[in-house]
């Protein structure tokens, strides 16, 4: 079975992980090609067995995504062989649908309407992204539209009751040593540290209320200031393998976003063990199953969820994350592998 997997662009952050994982789950189990639109990729990515297709975008902007899309669409087209794939499944949409959908299996990130995305993205970025929150919403409303209409299969995150929720995939590492020090030290990883919609306040407030000594460790861009109780460590941008080395330093992970389409950096604290603490948002209660929650307007719930872990609870609960991603991947892998091949005989 020969599958192309659309797109990788590491400047979708999330979505790229959630990409790079994906093939590397599958790759053993068919013949699998991924679109690209990073020179780079056959150098970073460690993706044996994989064939990368690389396309060099003519024109690119964050602000405008459907523009990106008109300017590039005829010629990515004539640059892919579209005859030799039986499954497009798409990552980020609409550039898996130009191909063949037919046999096109896409993916839905969002779980809020358009036009409360757009909200969300006015109060919820940070200036001046914030400035293009409805425009922007709007381009992704009309891309999503040309990809949704044309697809045969729609993966979806938020809602673990509905058939087409598939987990994401991500491969179990090494389990961290927990040493159970005297003084607690939490992660908090977001691209932009002063993004409304990431939340940190409420972690600095919960900070306050926390009965040992703390220490806070920020991954991103941005200043930050906090109450004298709290240490601040800022690390500045990490790439991820320095995350992930980075988790094996921590005890603990918040992630107390207000909305989220996913969170991956949460769940590269299941592949390692590292024990998360959620908001209670709908992608998070879908993915995080085994992670405790909080009402993330609530910095006191989270002062006492933290301060109700003992050492050895959260030792604990990071070994229930860690051995949870077999039954996530195991489940996810088959099913997926069961719609592909569904696809490609209905076609």
């Amino acid at each position: 079975m020969n599958v192309l997997f659309a797109t990788y662009d590491k400047n979708s952050s999330g979505i790229a992980s959630y990409t790079y994982e994906l093939v590397k789950a599958l790759k053993n189990h068919l013949n699998a090609s991924l679109l690209t639109f990073e020179e780079d990729t056959i150098k970073s990515l460690n993706l044996s067995s994989v064939e990368i297709i690389n396309y060099k975008l003519r024109f690119k902007s964050r602000g405008l995504p459907f523009l990106n899309y008109l300017l590039n669409r005829n010629f990515l087209k004539r640059s892919v062989k579209l005859d030799k794939f039986d499954v497009i499944h798409e990552t980020l949409p609409p550039w898996g649908s130009l191909f063949n959908p037919k046999t096109l299996l896409t993916t839905k990130w969002g779980y809020v309407s358009y036009l409360k995305l757009a909200a969300i993205r006015t109060v919820g970025m940070s200036f001046p992204e914030n400035l293009g929150g409805l425009l922007v919403t709007l381009q992704h409303y009309l891309l999503d539209d040309l990809s949704f209409r044309r697809a045969k299969y729609i993966v979806q995150f938020s809602d673990v009751s509905k058939e087409n929720f598939i987990p994401p995939v991500i491969e179990k590492g090494k389990l961290k040593k927990y040493p159970c020090g005297e003084k607690l030290k939490i992660l908090f990883v977001s691209r932009d540290l002063n993004m409304p919609r990431k939340n940190l306040k409420a972690l600095l407030m919960a900070l306050k209320y926390i009965n040992r000594p703390v220490e806070l460790h920020l991954v991103g861009s941005g200043r930050v200031e906090a109450s004298s109780d709290v240490k601040l460590i800022g690390h500045g941008y990490l790439k991820r393998d320095e995350v992930l080395m980075l988790m094996q330093d921590v005890d603990l992970q918040v992630l107390p976003s207000t909305y989220e389409e996913l969170g991956f950096v949460g769940l590269e604290a299941y592949s390692v063990g590292l024990p998360l603490i959620v908001s209670n948002i709908p992608s998070f209660r879908a993915v995080f199953k085994v992670s405790p929650s909080f009402d993330p307007r609530n910095p006191l719930e989270l002062a006492r969820l933290i301060n109700s872990l003992s050492c050895e609870e959260l030792e604990k609960l990071g070994r229930s994350e860690w051995e949870f991603l077999d039954l996530s991947n195991a489940f996810a892998v088959k099913k997926l592998l069961m719609i592909y091949n569904k696809l490609m005989h209905d076609d």
